[in-house]
């Protein structure tokens, strides 16, 4: 895996396709849009780091917001038709720190019309192109916290740790209806997906140069460390290769369990180095991965590597 710092003006799709070339490969694919309009983290997988490409698309997310306050979008964002209000609106900060705070746990967030959510087997934003309007479902979101970095009216810095599927330019949006002074999202940078943060970002220019001087192996993310957010189990090395065979693991197959998780968990499982030979859903919890007595499968593959 390779951490991507997007710049504004190309899409998620762009940066992938710049890899493709790079790297010389078709097998590149990232783990979670982020807008044209948006710069930022982008998490991008590299041959066989494309097949764990699902595992990584829950992770919590980090952003630098800037909200312009007084004016709306039809788009949520700067890039729409901005319509500034009406009326002299003068809002004290207390109130916007108030307003700021009151978004802060889960809440119900209606997506903006200019997305990529499907209805009825169309994405929102072929509707909008079209200029007709159709039904959008609320959906439950976690805004884990915000809170205001910068505050020059009419522009209001926030730092936003929220769930996987919140659009920030929603949440801009609706803190404009809270102040009734209506609010657009004026830009926006990622600056973290999981544990990746812009630390770890390099831009598609950087990783070219690195790739030019046959260096880029030391700035890839291994799978292990990827997936570093998940339980593991060691399998005995007598049995990873009928694992990788598609046999299913039994009790005694399993030499370790890292950590203790319930039933329904996704887990990896490693072999006596610590690669990863397989991802799988546990069937059971892991007191009973080393119940000897029993030949039960104990996972439900979803990749075998």
């Amino acid at each position: 895996m390779l951490v991507v710092d997007k710049p504004t003006g190309v899409t998620s799709h762009d940066v992938v396709q710049q890899l493709r070339r790079i790297l010389g490969t078709r097998r590149v694919g990232h783990t979670g849009t982020l807008d044209p309009a948006a710069s930022g983290v982008l998490l991008a997988c590299v041959g066989k780091g494309t097949k764990v490409v699902q595992f990584l698309t829950g992770h919590d997310k980090e952003y630098q917001a800037v909200v312009r306050l007084g004016a709306t979008s039809d788009t949520y964002d700067a890039e729409g038709e901005i319509k500034e209000s009406k009326e002299e609106c003068r809002v004290s900060p207390e109130s916007i720190k108030d307003a700021v705070n009151s978004f802060k746990g889960e809440i119900w967030q209606l997506p903006p019309l200019h997305s990529a959510v499907k209805y009825k087997g169309k994405r929102l934003y072929e509707y909008a192109r079209e200029k007709k309007e159709v039904k959008r479902t609320k959906r439950r979101v976690k805004i884990k916290d915000i809170s205001i970095t910068e505050m020059k009216e009419p522009y209001l810095e926030l730092k936003v740790s929220c769930s996987k599927g919140t659009y920030v330019r929603s949440l801009a949006h609706d803190l404009g209806q809270e102040l009734g002074c209506g609010a657009y999202l004026f830009s926006l940078r990622r600056t973290r997906v999981g544990p990746f943060g812009l630390r770890d970002a390099l831009s598609t220019a950087s990783i070219s140069e690195v790739n030019k001087d046959g260096r880029v192996g030391e700035i890839m993310i291994s799978i292990e460390q990827a997936l570093g957010h998940l339980p593991s189990v060691g399998v005995r090395d007598d049995s990873v290769a009928r694992i990788r065979n598609g046999a299913g693991l039994i009790s005694s197959s399993v030499s370790s369990v890292d950590e203790s998780f319930p039933a329904g968990q996704t887990v990896c499982m490693k072999d006596g180095q610590g690669k990863i030979i397989a991802v799988g859903k546990a069937l059971v919890s892991s007191e009973r991965f080393q119940d000897s007595d029993s030949g039960s499968k104990l996972v439900e593959y979803l990749r075998v590597l």
